[in-house]
């Protein structure tokens, strides 16, 4: 399926996000989703807009990501390169700064079934993918063998899942794609884990991230920001560009957008207006904002409000 600005949401099995875009999309966001429902579910997505994702993720499943394409993006922290595999544990709280070009096939499979694997396939539970999330990196071609794969597997299941019920055990092809992960992480112990510096500016753009959120009707110069994050203005550009692959205004620019979207939503039913919501979230020029609106989500925010009142 196709994916709009409102979609964005359920652009993962079993994961509920808060989406916050920060750029627009000019094409389409693509997904193909197979799932048997609480069991396992297979997602190939290819996003073309940068956004901001954040949720918790499913407790009874782990979930196993072969990245295609990382365009710079990062997901629970870590920094994404072309044939990495993420292994994220269930329970967790999900971060994630997406780029236009993100591709990447995710596996997600209960728990106990993982666990299974990690102790057959490697010998032993690896303490370090076991509570927190991970990630290695396969060799190209093994890696590539390994997407292809799962893309043949959504494409059979696709054409017979409308028709029939899924098995409720993973099909065998992402069982032995979960073998390949634990032998990888046996074989590397270690992990892949991020640099000082990319954690630093994590730190940093996270830390400006919640001011902004909680300041988001006021005026917030990026002297003001500075000061409170403690960084100088390069370091604190830097930070955002590394992070969110965007300047400190723009973002804050697409989160008053994103938030302006959240509250036109349900403007009908506690009577507010256009104006009254650009007001509310800090916006001082509405030609600009309406400007931007349509630019981000396709729509103008009066089509949105009428549109909201509609459902």
């Amino acid at each position: 399926m196709q994916l709009g600005p409102d979609d964005l949401t359920s652009a993962a099995s079993g994961l509920p996000v808060k989406i916050d875009r920060l750029s627009p999309g000019y094409l389409p966001s693509r997904i193909r989703q197979i799932q048997s429902p609480g069991k396992w579910a297979l997602d190939l997505p290819e996003f073309n807009c940068a956004f901001r994702a954040s949720g918790g993720f499913d407790p009874g499943s782990a979930a196993l990501v072969a990245i295609e394409r990382a365009c710079g993006s990062t997901i629970c922290g870590i920094p994404l390169e072309d044939d990495l595999i993420l292994a994220i544990p269930a329970g967790t709280s999900v971060t994630a700064t997406v780029r236009p070009g993100l591709t990447y096939a995710v596996a997600m499979v209960p728990t106990t079934t993982w666990m299974e694997v990690q102790s057959v396939a490697a010998g032993m539970l690896l303490e370090q993918i076991s509570d927190r999330p991970a990630a290695v990196r396969l060799a190209t071609d093994q890696s590539r063998r390994i997407r292809g794969q799962m893309k043949s597997l959504a494409d059979r299941l696709g054409r017979v899942a409308a028709g029939s019920v899924l098995p409720e055990q993973p099909p065998t092809a992402i069982m032995e794609y979960l073998g390949v992960v634990a032998d990888a992480f046996a074989g590397d112990r270690r992990g892949t884990g991020t640099a000082a510096s990319v954690k630093r500016h994590i730190r940093q753009a996270s830390a400006a991230e919640d001011f902004i959120r909680a300041h988001i009707r006021e005026d917030i110069p990026i002297v003001r920001l500075c000061k409170e994050i403690g960084v100088s203005r390069r370091q604190l550009e830097y930070a955002f560009r590394s992070t969110f692959a965007v300047t400190p205004l723009e973002f804050i620019r697409a989160l008053r957008l994103n938030e302006a979207r959240r509250l036109l939503t349900t403007a009908r039913s506690n009577g507010l207006s256009v104006t009254t919501i650009a007001m509310d979230v800090g916006v001082t020029h509405l030609g600009r904002f309406a400007a931007n609106y349509r630019l981000f989500f396709g729509e103008s925010p009066k089509e949105t409000l009428r549109r909201a009142g509609r459902s």
